[in-house]
C-alpha cells in the first residue's frame, strides 16, 4: 500500500500513449486488485481478531479454572500445566514454588512424560537462569540456548543428558515476592516466540495469584492444625505427672497430627552429657544403647548449637545419619529441636518424614511452639521432682539429726545411723569405720547388712594407714571416693551378692577426720531409688548422714571431755590441795609419787630429779616399788649410757604441753617397776626441764593409758615441774640475797678503800666523781702524800668488772701505794708496780694507770701513763691539750719500761683524769659523750672551782644519758691550779 501512489504516478506517465479503451481496462484492473486487496486486509484482520477472542477465551477460562480450583498448590500446579498446554507447547514443562534458599518442583514432565514430584534443588550455590528470573522478575525467552548461551544473563544448570534448546521462563510474582517459575522447554530451537512469552505470561500472573490464596490457605490451616496440636498436647501433658507418660503422648499426637513417620524425643545424660532416647514412635528404634555425642548428626548438633537444624534432604545431607531400621532408612527430610530451660539443653525433639522437602517455616515455627510446650513441661516435672525430693530429704535428714540428738551412749548412735542409712539412703550395708587417735588405728565399730560372721570380721578389724589405699586417700583427703577393690572382709552380707563398687564417706569435722563410713556403690534396689531420681541426691543425702554422724560424735566426744575434765580437775586439786600443805620438796614429791597410783590407777610411781651439772636423773620418792627394788634403785647408777633411751628424749623436749614417751625398760628395771611398759612424763616448767616422772602400767585390751588418765598424769606431772622448779627458785633466790648482803659488804670496804675526794693538796683545789656500774668497781682513784712535799695522784681502770675487778683493784692500789712512798719518779713507780703484780697474781686481769706527782714548790707535773686514757689538760686561756704520752697497762708483761713526762701546771690551769666511763656514756641513739663534750663542759666554767668543774661534767654525762642504764664504771679527777698560787680546798 505505501508503494501504490509511486505506482499509479507511473502508471499515468504510461496511459499518456494509450488509447482510452486501453486506460479504461486497465483502470478496471487496478480497481479489482485494489478490491482484492481491501478484502484480504479484512480477511486477515478478521482471523487474526478470531484468534485473539480465542486466545482471550481460552486464558480467561484458564483463569476461571485457576480461580474456582481447590486451594491445593500441587493440584493448582497440575492446572496450570494443563491450561498452559492450551495455549503453548507444554510437552516439557514445569511449575515451581521457592523457599528461601530451594527451588521445590510441584509439577514436572518431560517430552510428556510426568516425573516424580516434588523435587527439591539448593539454589544457594550457582543458581543459574532459575536464581536469575527469581532475582530480577523478568521473564525470558531463550530461542536457541546453544546461539545464545554467551548472551543469556545466567549460565543454565541442566540435570539431563539431552538438555533442551529453547526455552521460557515465567516468573510467578505476587505481591513484591517471586514465588515461583513456570517453565516451558522445548528440544527444538526457536520454537517459542514472543506471542507464547506473552501467552504464558498472561497465565503465570493469574496462576501466581492462586498459588499466593492457596499457600496462605494451606498456612492458615496447618497453622490452626498445628496450634490446635500445641494446645492438645499442652492440655494432655498438664494432665500427666510422669516424664515417661509425657514423652509417650508427644510423640503420638505429634506423629497423628503431622503424619511424620517417625518421631522421637531424647534426653541429655546428666553425668556423660551424651544424647539418650527416651520415646519414640517407633519401637524398633527405642533401645537404651543408643547414645549421641554432642556435636554428632542433626541431633547431636542441634544440641551444641542449641538451635533448630533441618534437612529437607537427608540423602545430600551429611549431617544425617541412618540407624539400621527401615523407618530411618526411608527418611528423606529431618529436623532436630532442641529442648531449651534457662538456657541449659534439656533434651531434643526429632521428627522425620520420607518426603523431601516438607520443612517449611510454617512447620519449624510450629514445632518449635511445640517443643517450648515440651521444655515448659519438663521444667515444671524436674521443680515438682526437685520439690518433693528435697521435702523427702529434708525429712530423712531430720530423721537422722533427731536420732542422733536423742542418742547419748556412742553405741546407741552408731547403730541409729547404720539402720537409718540402709532405710533412707536405699543401700544394703553400712559400715562405720573410727579412727582411734591413740593407736592410729581405724576400728570396726559398727555394721548393718551382713551375716554374724561377716559382722564378727568387721569387728575384728584395726586397719592402720597403708593397709587399704582407699581408706588412706579418704584419711588424707577427707573427700568421699568410690573404688571397685573391695575387700574380702565386706564380702559377706545378707542374702545379696557382694557389692561391685563401695563409696567411702570421711565423717570428719573441720577437717579433723573422726571415722569413715562405708556403703555400697553399685545402684540401689530400694523402694526409695525412685524418690531420688536427680542426680547426685542419693549422695548429697549420704554427704549429711555422714556429717550428722560427725556431729554426733562430736557431741558424744564433749560430754566425755566434759566428764574426764571435771574429773581431772578434782584429782589434780586433789594432788593441788596436798601439795600446797607441804614446804619441803621430798616431802611434796613423796606425796605427789603416792597419789598418782591412787588417783589413776597405775602400778608404780618414781620421780626422778634432773641435775643439770652431770646430765643426768637420780631417783626421788617412789611408790609401788618393793623394798629390794628402792634398794637397787637407789644403789645403781643412773648414768646417761644406762638410761639411752630415757634421757636424751626427755632432755631434749622441754615443751610444758604434757609430752610423754612410751619407755623401753631395760630387764632390772621392768623388775623394779613390776610391767612390761612405762611412760615417761618430763618435769617441764618455764621451759626448763628439772626432773621425770615415770610410771609403770599394764596393758589395757591393747590400749595404753587413756586419754583421761593421760591428762592427769600430766597435770601431776606440771605441778610436780612447778614445786621442783620452785624449790630451785627459792634456793637460787636465798643464794642471791646472800651473795647481795656480801655485796653490800665489799661495796661498803671498797668505797672505805677511796681516799677523801677533796685532799688539802698545796696550790691546787682537787674534786673527784667515783660511781661503780654494778654493786662493786674496778676504777679506783688516790690522792698519796710523798716524803718530799709532792703528791701522787692516781687514777686507774681494771679490765673487768664486779666482784674480780674489785678484788684486783684493792691488790693494785695496795701495790702501788706501796712503790710510791719510796720512788719520785713516776715511771719507776709504775715499773716497780708491774714487777710485783705479775709475779703475785695468777689472774688474766690487768690494769690502766695514770700516775702523777705534783710538786707544789717547782709548780711542775710529772707524769707517767702505763695504758690509761689521756688526761685532758685545759689551760687558763681556754685551750686544751690531751697527755698523749703512755706505756703498756700493768699486769700484760712482765718487763715493761715507762717514761717520765714533764710539765708546767700554771695557775688557772685545770687537769682532767678520767676513766672511760666518762667519754663511752651512751644514750639511747648509741652515742658516745666524747671528749668534745667533756672539753665543752669545763670550759662552761673557765673561773670555777674543781668541785663546780666536776659538777658540771656529772650533771653533763647524766643529761646525756638520761635513762639509758650504765654499762661502765665511771670515775673523774679534776685539779685545779689556784691562780693566785695558794692552798685552798
Amino acid at each position: 500500500m505505501a508503494q501504490f501512489p509511486v505506482n499509479a504516478l507511473i502508471f499515468g506517465q504510461a496511459m499518456d500513449g494509450l488509447s482510452w479503451p486501453s486506460i479504461s481496462f486497465a483502470l478496471l484492473v487496478i480497481a479489482l486488485i485494489l478490491s482484492a486487496y481491501i478484502l484480504l486486509r479484512r480477511y486477515r484482520s478478521r482471523q487474526l481478531l478470531i484468534q485473539r477472542i480465542t486466545e482471550l477465551e481460552a486464558l480467561s477460562a484458564a483463569g476461571r479454572a485457576l480461580v474456582a480450583a481447590q486451594l491445593d498448590v500441587d493440584a493448582l500446579a497440575e492446572l496450570i500445566a494443563n491450561e498452559a498446554g492450551q495455549v503453548i507447547d507444554n510437552r516439557t514443562f514445569q511449575v515451581g514454588l521457592f523457599e528461601e534458599t530451594e527451588y521445590h518442583i510441584l509439577y514436572w514432565k518431560i517430552r510428556g512424560t510426568r516425573q516424580e514430584t516434588p523435587q527439591t534443588f539448593d539454589l544457594s550455590e550457582e543458581g543459574g537462569i532459575i536464581s536469575w528470573v527469581r532475582t530480577s522478575k523478568q521473564p525470558l525467552l531463550v530461542r536457541d540456548f546453544e546461539r545464545e548461551l554467551d548472551s543469556l544473563p545466567a549460565r543454565p544448570r541442566y540435570i539431563s543428558n539431552s538438555p533442551p534448546r529453547s526455552a521460557l521462563f515465567i516468573p510467578l510474582v505476587s505481591g513484591s515476592d517471586t514465588i515461583g517459575i513456570v517453565a516451558a522447554q522445548s528440544a527444538q530451537p526457536g520454537r517459542f516466540t514472543e506471542e507464547d512469552l506473552r501467552r504464558l505470561t498472561i497465565l503465570a500472573n493469574q496462576a501466581a495469584a492462586a498459588i499466593a490464596h492457596a499457600q496462605l490457605f494451606a498456612q492458615e490451616r496447618r497453622r490452626a492444625a498445628h496450634l490446635e496440636l500445641v494446645g492438645q498436647i499442652g492440655l494432655e501433658i498438664s494432665k500427666v505427672k510422669n516424664q515417661d507418660e509425657i514423652f509417650s503422648q508427644v510423640v503420638k499426637l505429634t506423629q497423628e497430627t503431622f503424619e511424620f513417620h517417625l518421631v522421637s524425643i531424647f534426653g541429655i545424660d546428666p553425668v556423660t552429657g551424651e544424647i539418650v532416647i527416651q520415646a519414640s514412635s517407633g519401637p524398633e528404634v527405642f533401645t537404651e544403647d543408643w547414645r549421641i555425642p554432642p556435636g554428632q548428626g542433626l541431633i547431636g548438633t542441634a544440641v551444641l548449637t542449641q538451635q533448630t537444624i533441618i534437612s529437607n534432604n537427608t540423602t545430600e545431607d551429611e549431617l544425617f545419619i541412618a540407624h539400621d531400621n527401615p523407618l530411618e532408612n526411608s527418611t528423606r527430610s529431618e529436623m532436630a529441636l532442641p529442648l531449651i530451660v534457662d538456657g541449659e539443653v534439656v533434651g531434643v525433639l526429632d521428627v522425620q518424614s520420607p518426603k523431601a522437602g516438607i520443612f517449611t517455616r510454617i512447620e519449624k515455627m510450629t514445632l518449635e511452639a511445640l517443643a517450648s510446650e515440651i521444655a515448659i513441661s519438663i521444667s515444671k516435672l524436674r521443680q515438682l521432682a526437685r520439690q518433693r525430693e528435697q521435702a523427702w530429704l529434708s525429712t530423712a535428714q531430720l530423721q537422722v539429726a533427731e536420732a542422733v540428738s536423742r542418742s547419748a551412749d556412742l553405741d546407741e548412735i552408731l547403730t541409729a545411723v547404720s539402720r537409718l542409712t540402709t532405710m533412707l539412703a536405699g543401700v544394703p550395708f553400712c559400715v562405720i569405720l573410727l579412727w582411734d587417735e591413740e593407736t592410729a588405728v581405724y576400728r570396726g565399730s559398727y555394721s548393718v547388712g551382713f551375716t554374724p560372721k561377716g559382722a564378727a570380721l568387721i569387728a575384728e578389724q584395726r586397719l592402720k594407714i597403708g593397709d587399704w589405699p582407699a581408706l588412706d586417700a579418704v584419711h588424707v583427703g577427707q573427700e568421699r571416693i568410690v573404688t571397685q577393690k573391695v575387700p574380702a572382709w565386706l564380702r559377706h552380707l545378707e542374702d545379696k551378692q557382694p557389692p561391685k563398687k563401695l563409696a567411702l564417706l570421711p565423717v570428719n569435722t573441720l577437717n579433723e577426720i573422726m571415722g569413715v563410713m562405708v556403703v555400697s556403690g553399685d545402684e540401689p534396689d530400694h523402694d526409695h531409688a525412685d524418690v531420688l531420681q536427680t542426680p547426685g541426691r542419693r549422695e548429697e543425702l549420704l554427704d549429711s548422714i555422714s556429717q550428722q554422724l560427725a556431729r554426733g560424735l562430736e557431741n558424744w566426744h564433749l560430754r566425755n571431755a566434759q566428764q574426764e575434765e571435771a574429773w581431772v580437775n578434782t584429782a589434780l586439786f586433789q594432788v593441788a590441795a596436798a601439795v600446797n600443805s607441804l614446804i619441803e620438796l621430798n616431802e611434796i614429791l613423796d606425796t605427789i609419787a603416792r597419789l598418782v597410783p591412787m588417783l589413776v590407777g597405775v602400778e608404780s610411781c618414781i620421780i626422778l630429779i634432773w641435775d643439770e651439772e652431770r646430765q643426768q636423773f637420780w631417783p626421788g620418792p617412789s611408790f609401788g616399788i618393793n623394798e629390794m627394788g628402792r634398794g637397787l634403785l637407789e644403789t645403781l647408777a643412773l648414768d646417761q649410757d644406762e638410761f639411752d633411751d630415757i634421757t636424751p628424749k626427755l632432755a631434749d623436749s622441754l615443751s610444758p604441753t604434757g609430752t610423754y614417751f612410751v619407755i623401753q625398760l631395760p630387764p632390772w628395771l621392768e623388775k623394779v617397776l613390776g610391767t612390761e611398759q612405762a611412760f615417761g612424763f618430763p618435769l617441764n616448767a618455764r621451759g626448763q626441764l628439772v626432773g621425770a616422772m615415770v610410771i609403770g602400767s599394764l596393758m589395757e585390751n591393747g590400749r595404753s593409758l587413756s586419754n583421761r588418765r593421760l591428762n592427769i598424769l600430766t597435770g601431776v606431772a606440771h605441778q610436780a615441774a612447778t614445786a621442783v622448779l620452785n624449790h630451785h627458785l627459792y634456793q637460787e633466790a636465798a643464794e642471791r640475797t646472800r651473795l647481795e648482803r656480801e655485796l653490800d659488804v665489799a661495796r661498803g670496804i671498797q668505797a672505805s678503800l677511796m681516799p677523801n675526794g677533796n685532799p688539802d693538796i698545796p696550790g691546787c683545789t682537787v674534786a673527784s666523781y667515783w660511781q661503780a656500774a654494778r654493786q662493786v668497781s674496778g676504777d679506783f682513784y688516790d690522792f698519796i702524800p710523798l716524803r718530799d712535799g709532792s703528791w701522787g695522784i692516781v687514777v686507774a681502770d681494771v679490765a673487768d668488772k664486779g666482784i674480780p675487778a674489785a678484788l684486783f683493784m684493792a691488790l693494785c692500789r695496795t701495790i702501788l701505794r706501796a712503790v710510791a712512798i719510796s720512788r719520785g719518779d713516776p715511771a719507776e713507780a709504775l715499773a716497780r708496780a708491774n714487777e710485783i703484780i705479775d709475779q703475785d697474781t695468777q689472774s688474766d686481769l690487768f690494769v690502766t694507770i695514770f700516775y702523777a706527782i705534783w710538786q707544789p714548790e717547782t709548780g711542775q707535773m710529772h707524769y707517767a701513763n702505763a695504758g690509761h686514757n689521756p688526761p685532758l689538760l685545759v689551760r687558763r686561756d681556754g685551750s686544751s691539750t690531751l697527755l698523749t704520752e703512755h706505756g703498756m697497762a700493768l699486769g700484760v708483761l712482765p718487763d715493761v719500761e715507762f717514761e717520765t713526762a714533764t710539765i708546767p701546771f700554771l695557775p688557772g690551769d685545770t687537769l682532767l683524769l678520767y676513766t672511760d666511763g666518762v667519754t663511752e656514756a651512751m644514750n639511747e641513739d648509741m652515742d658516745e659523750f666524747g671528749l668534745t663534750r667533756l672539753e665543752q663542759a669545763v670550759n662552761l666554767l673557765p673561773h670555777g672551782d674543781a668541785s663546780r668543774i666536776a659538777h658540771c661534767i656529772t650533771s653533763a654525762i647524766q643529761d646525756h644519758a638520761g635513762d639509758t642504764a650504765q654499762f661502765d664504771d665511771i670515775t673523774l679527777v679534776v685539779v685545779k691550779r689556784d691562780e693566785w698560787g695558794a692552798s685552798k680546798k
